[in-house]
């Protein structure tokens, strides 16, 4: 079987534990929070962490981004930060980082600077990077899937 049909058929278990699919697809084995954070995830449209520095924010933040990216058809993700360094430096890097370990997701997904998108379907299921300057870069982004990854979200504008 190949590895496309095969995670074709293992889709509907993804999008019920987030978890199984960082561990199978992206080789991310998640601490216990990660672990219960990508699983309240599944169950809930909004999910909030607070937490110290270098314990591994990011890395779930790009587990869970690229899970929704690719169990979800045709969504539009937007990941922001407070600025372009934090989304570029920070998070695409982090995005790039797990993607790239995984031989299924460097087929299917393209990975750009500021965007990461399905292979032939770049203009209606991508993730996109945008600062959480102004409340107008998150305006504009309407399909049945939508989602909003936000890092440091303290620093974000407050109409956001």
């Amino acid at each position: 079987m190949l590895r496309r049909d095969f995670f074709r058929q293992r889709i509907p278990y993804y999008r019920k534990d987030p978890a199984l699919f960082a561990v199978e697809v992206l080789k991310f084995e998640p601490d216990g929070w990660q672990r219960e954070a990508l699983m309240d995830l599944a169950g809930n449209p909004k999910v909030s962490i607070k937490s110290g520095q270098g314990v591994g924010k990011t890395g779930l933040e790009a587990a869970a981004l690229l899970w929704f990216l690719t169990c979800f058809s045709y969504p539009r993700v937007v990941a922001t930060a407070p600025t372009k360094q934090q989304l570029h430096d920070v998070l695409w890097s982090e995005l790039d980082k797990w993607m790239s370990r995984s031989p299924l997701l460097r087929k299917i997904l393209k990975w750009t600077k500021t965007y990461i998108y399905m292979a032939g379907k770049e203009k209606r299921w991508f993730a996109t990077a945008r600062t959480a300057t102004k409340p107008e870069n998150m305006q504009g982004f309407h399909e049945n899937n939508n989602s909003v990854f936000m890092l440091e979200y303290l620093n974000a504008e407050s109409r956001i």
